[in-house]
């Protein structure tokens, strides 16, 4: 038997004080030992087992599961944001450096705030002028109505015409529409005050959040323009502790990504450390290079010990499935249609033969072998299971198996009549006798 090692990202390594091997070691010894088991299914030389000719057969053993979907990508912070200029100005000082703790609302740099304190004492003098003026007004508006009230009056003796009382009552109008006017001009000075106030409080940039400054972007004496784009002056990061890692995912292997499913990774930096992750959805926007088609995937990950970067390359297993020391088969045995030489059950002939109103002389093969097919498939299908064949005792035997994880040759049995060492049919090579 050819036996074929799997050590998939399980490394090794030695204590070089105690001379002890550590539980990765162990680990990868254990499942290539496993994989070489589950990779030396026996095919060849079937009639040591006393397999007829046209049977193919291999060995039901102990073995591992191991279905990968590789993946490369880059590693950044589960939290990052980009902290720009809203205003245009000269920076003044400059607070923080890379990699320097910050807190929410800490300054990290400050534009030259004199000009924006010379615009709010002008909006504040507007505002003054736009109040006295609004005063003005409101005592014309309280003689003018103090005069039409006594034109009013006057007019009821008949000691005016009543076109005076007509001329005073559009005087009062005029005025109430100045004074109208004169409240918005308040209005609006008392928002231009605000506004550059507001602008005053945003010379002094601040960090959003709790983190450290992953990047800096900005010296002092550079100058900023926000007209068309705000700058990026710094980037700030949450912690390590958790990171995500943008996995890009070739389009052939984009379908068995499933949101949730685990994942494995390494990177150079530490090349005997295996890191662990979730998968999430796969994302939409396919990044296309040439003919090369490849989906995002976010992966998120958490490293207490914060030894991620922003920006290592991660060597990436998604894990569609996996298992170690379970009984294995390949997966083969599920593609035997109806073998030579099987023999059905009394019952299952019992059955056909009532079916279909056949005496107990009539021959069943070839003729009905979909119909026991078809009895043997039922009834491993109300058992929630699937048929195999095994060569037991010289005779063909079917027998129903719950797979479990399965890669490309083998699926791992967790349920059914299977046992260790039997012999279960790969192949029927006659093709008389095909389905």
């Amino acid at each position: 038997m050819q036996a074929r090692w799997s050590w998939s990202i399980f490394t090794m390594w030695s204590d070089g004080r105690t001379g002890r091997v550590s539980a990765w070691l162990v680990s990868g010894l254990v499942a290539g030992l496993l994989t070489s088991c589950s990779g030396a299914q026996p095919v060849g030389d079937d009639v040591e087992y006393g397999a007829p000719e046209h049977l193919s057969v291999a060995r039901v053993m102990r073995g591992s599961i191991s279905d990968v979907v590789p993946a490369v990508g880059r590693i950044r912070p589960a939290t990052q944001v980009e902290v720009g200029a809203e205003l245009n100005g000269r920076i003044v000082s400059v607070d923080v450096d890379f990699d320097e703790p910050v807190r929410a609302g800490q300054v990290l740099a400050r534009i030259d705030p004199e000009p924006y304190e010379a615009a709010l004492a002008r909006a504040e003098a507007g505002l003054r002028s736009a109040v006295a003026d609004r005063n003005e007004v409101a005592a014309r508006l309280a003689a003018a109505e103090r005069q039409f009230e006594r034109t009013r009056e006057l007019a009821a003796r008949g000691a005016v015409p009543d076109s005076r009382v007509e001329d005073q009552e559009f005087e009062l109008a005029q005025i109430e529409a100045a004074h109208a006017r004169a409240e918005a001009g308040v209005a609006l000075a008392r928002s231009q005050v605000d506004q550059v106030r507001i602008d005053l409080s945003n010379t002094e940039i601040t960090s959003p959040i709790d983190g450290f400054v992953l990047d800096r972007r900005v010296e002092t004496g550079q100058t900023v323009n926000a007209t068309l784009s705000t700058p990026v002056l710094f980037i700030i990061a949450a912690d390590l502790s958790n990171v995500v890692i943008e996995a890009e995912v070739a389009e052939a292997d984009v379908a068995r990504i499933q949101e949730g499913m685990d994942v494995r990774f390494r990177v150079d930096a530490y090349p005997r450390e295996i890191f662990f992750g979730v998968a999430g959805p796969v994302r939409r926007a396919a990044n296309v290079a040439n003919r090369f088609v490849t989906y995002p995937v976010a992966i998120a990950a958490s490293d207490p010990d914060e030894r991620l970067l922003p920006g290592m390359t991660a060597s990436i297993e998604f894990v569609a499935a996996e298992a170690y020391g379970e009984l294995v088969a390949p997966r083969r045995a599920f593609t035997v249609g109806y073998p030579a030489g099987f023999e059905p059950s009394e019952e299952t002939e019992r059955w056909v033969r009532d079916y279909y109103s056949l005496s107990d002389d009539a021959e069943l093969v070839p003729d009905y072998r979909g119909a026991i097919t078809g009895v043997l498939l039922g009834e491993a299908i109300a058992r929630g299971m699937r048929v195999v064949y095994v060569w037991h005792d010289g005779r063909i035997e079917s027998r129903h198996v719950r797979a479990g994880p399965e890669d490309a040759e083998n699926f791992a049995v967790i349920g059914g009549d299977l046992e260790e060492g039997d012999l279960v049919i790969i192949d029927a090579r006659d093709p008389e006798l095909e389905l």
